[in-house]
């Protein structure tokens, strides 16, 4: 076995663009209340293998069911050429394994989501969490992808890591907790957004702060917060050196644009566009702190 090729880094890459893509639109989805557009039927659209006579909600459910089995494909594709050419025990190929397993789940969610009637006007806490799990997991799904890209780039062969709570990567890891916090709450923020929507940012913050309001739009106080306390964080990380300069600027770049995203966001009460740019820069940002964490762990590691 020779271990992966310049092909499958490629290939690697393009399957990670496009899982992002396929975030992206089934960001739209949910905007667009387009989740019941399928009705309660799983994997079949309206009962039928391809819908009849569509809706627009139908046409945006359906490439969103179509896409997420064209990027499983190409997961599994990833996997299947990883046990080609590395090794069992080869890191490559555990993080291939690792990151179709997201995919799975992903599906899962995704179809639980469905069937359970977590769609449309559903404001209940159970679509709350499955929407915040939804992207934990879809971020954890990017993180396991860009991790077996980083171990495919000729790594040192018997490189170990040092371990993720070690003083040296301790803020790191810990950066990356909070960064899936983060997102979390942003999802839920957006879901709130979608579904109470306000005519003016005076009527929007005063319903925060009104004790009859409904959960979802309460907890939009805590998704700002939660997340100027991590881009703090991140920006002390990076002064204190110790990552690679490319990933030092990719980051700052990152805080800088999401924060300036998110209070335009705020501003403008999440119009689509803003709310996508958002969720991209999200995953930009996630994608950079993955990189990161992964060089100050080896850094630290050792050969065998």
């Amino acid at each position: 076995m020779r271990g992966p090729t310049r092909a499958f880094l490629t290939y690697a890459w393009i399957t990670l663009g496009v899982t992002l893509l396929v975030i992206v639109w089934g960001a739209v989805v949910r905007a667009t209340g387009s989740g019941a557009g399928c009705g309660s039927h799983w994997p079949l659209c309206n009962g039928n293998v391809l819908p009849l006579d569509p809706a627009v909600e139908t046409i945006i459910e359906f490439v969103h069911r179509i896409t997420s089995g064209g990027v499983m494909s190409l997961a599994l594709g990833l996997l299947l050429w990883a046990r080609r050419l590395c090794p069992a025990g080869d890191q490559v190929r555990r993080w291939a394994r690792i990151a179709f397993t997201f995919m799975l789940i992903e599906a899962a969610i995704g179809a639980g989501i469905v069937l359970l009637r977590l769609v449309g006007d559903n404001a209940s806490l159970a679509r709350a969490v499955y929407v915040g799990g939804h992207l934990v997991n879809t971020l954890l799904l990017v993180g396991a992808m860009l991790t077996m890209i980083w171990w495919a780039q000729g790594r040192p062969a018997g490189l170990r890591l040092g371990a993720m709570f070690a003083p040296s990567s301790r803020a790191w890891t810990v950066a990356l907790i909070a960064l899936l916090v983060v997102a979390a709450s942003g999802a839920i923020v957006a879901l709130g957004d979608t579904l109470f929507p306000h005519g003016s940012l005076a009527e929007g913050m005063a319903a925060d702060f009104d004790a009859t309001s409904h959960t979802l739009i309460r907890l939009r106080l805590w998704h700002p917060v939660l997340a100027s306390l991590t881009a703090i964080g991140l920006l002390v990380m990076v002064s204190r050196g110790g990552v690679p300069g490319r990933a030092t600027r990719l980051i700052v770049a990152a805080v800088v644009a999401q924060t300036l995203l998110g209070v335009i966001n705020l501003l403008l009460l999440a119009p689509l566009a803003l709310q996508l740019a958002h969720l991209v820069m999200s995953n930009l940002l996630w994608m950079a702190v993955v990189w990161a964490w992964l060089e100050v762990r080896r850094a630290h590691g050792v050969s065998a």
